[in-house]
């Protein structure tokens, strides 16, 4: 039996992109699928303009009036859009990935009893799924972290991990059997699609100073396109060992070739790298919410795979020490990727799908 879902996300791509992943494998099974985005931010538009399916724009914003004093007039309005949207649709499950995009859904599945699943990417629960649970009944919350549950007393919880796109996890597997250069040695820098100036800032004058000392040296620098015209100085006359790049189109591609990744520390970010088993350096983005990142972080530093510096407190000089121990202890290099084969590698799709339609079975 075909079973209609819906599914709320947006704003970020670490909401969007596991939201997309199980959409996928829903719509392979022949399930009918509508989405409904907030419409308000650039990360949604690639989604909408590939989104064959019934599609709302509810209009929402952040629900902090420092940042926006029409968001309680615009969640308003995206309550009743969203409630206008599921009745139409009449989902036997709303799916939600949290985020402010996610609250006049939610509201709206919960005003028709419409029972709702979340996905929480982050080891840190976020405030929105924190306050639906609370408040709404959710039937259950799907989390990529372990001890994420902890956060969320009283609600069904389910572990399974971060729900990646097919197209991703082909990539990372083929990331994984890529034969590495021993002539060189390769540093992958991704800060993400905001590109990490503060990040950018601190470790590109001794990216710079490895690139002169070492010849071998093949540094691949994903920096954002806001970044471009300031670190361009600081490479001069490296470009046949450094490449600046406002994004990175085949990450797996990025991760196969690289000794070496220093990034942020999105969800996203986090289980692709232990996907393809690359030790790395994050420094995490210091003002994210509820300082998610480092705890994002800091499961990956547990398991020994990875380094976390704090980009407030790091100098230069700290950074240049811990790069330094990678650079030259390969032996310590291989410790680390075999650190994060002892990762699960479960289809973490496949688990969130599965436990949305198992939701909508209990209410038919």
């Amino acid at each position: 039996m075909k079973t209609s879902i819906a599914i709320a996300c947006g704003g970020t791509g670490g909401h969007i992109h596991p939201a997309m992943a199980v959409a996928d494998l829903l719509l392979d099974a022949g399930h009918p699928v509508s989405l409904i985005l907030s419409g308000t931010r650039d990360a949604e538009q690639k989604t909408a303009d590939n989104w064959k399916g019934p599609l709302l724009k509810s209009g929402a914003l952040p629900i902090r009036k420092t940042l926006n004093p029409r968001s309680p007039i615009a969640n308003l309005l995206a309550f009743f859009k969203c409630l206008r949207f599921l009745k139409r649709q009449r989902p036997a499950v709303l799916f939600a990935t949290g985020g402010y995009t996610c609250f006049p859904p939610v509201a709206a599945a919960r005003f028709l009893k419409i029972p709702v699943v979340f996905h929480e990417a982050n080891s840190l629960a976020g405030s929105a799924i924190r306050f639906c649970s609370k408040h709404f009944n959710i039937a259950a919350v799907a989390t990529s972290f372990a001890d994420t549950h902890e956060q969320l007393p009283g609600v069904k919880t389910v572990f399974t991990g971060l729900p990646l796109r097919q197209h991703v996890l082909d990539s990372l597997a083929k990331a994984r059997a890529v034969k590495r250069s021993t002539e060189t040695f390769s540093i992958l820098v991704t800060g993400g699609s905001q590109g990490a100036h503060g990040m950018n800032q601190l470790i590109a004058p001794v990216l710079a100073s490895l690139a002169k000392a070492d010849p071998n040296v093949r540094i691949l620098h994903q920096c954002g396109a806001n970044n471009i015209d300031s670190l361009r100085p600081l490479y001069e006359g490296l470009t046949e060992q450094i490449t600046l790049t406002p994004f990175i189109d085949d990450m797996g591609t990025a991760y196969g070739a690289a000794d070496v990744i220093i990034a942020r520390a999105g969800a996203a970010t986090c289980f692709e790298i232990a996907r393809c088993g690359v030790p790395t350096i994050f420094i995490p983005l210091p003002t994210a919410a509820d300082d998610h990142q480092r705890k994002n972080a800091e499961a990956l530093v547990r398991c020994g795979g990875a380094i976390c510096l704090n980009q407030r407190t790091t100098t230069p000089e700290m950074f240049a020490d811990a790069l330094r121990t990678l650079y030259t202890d390969a032996p310590l290099r291989q410790q680390m990727r075999d650190a994060f084969a002892t990762l699960p590698q479960d289809d973490a799709a496949r688990a969130v799908a599965d436990l949305i339609l198992s939701i909508a079975a209990e209410n038919a």
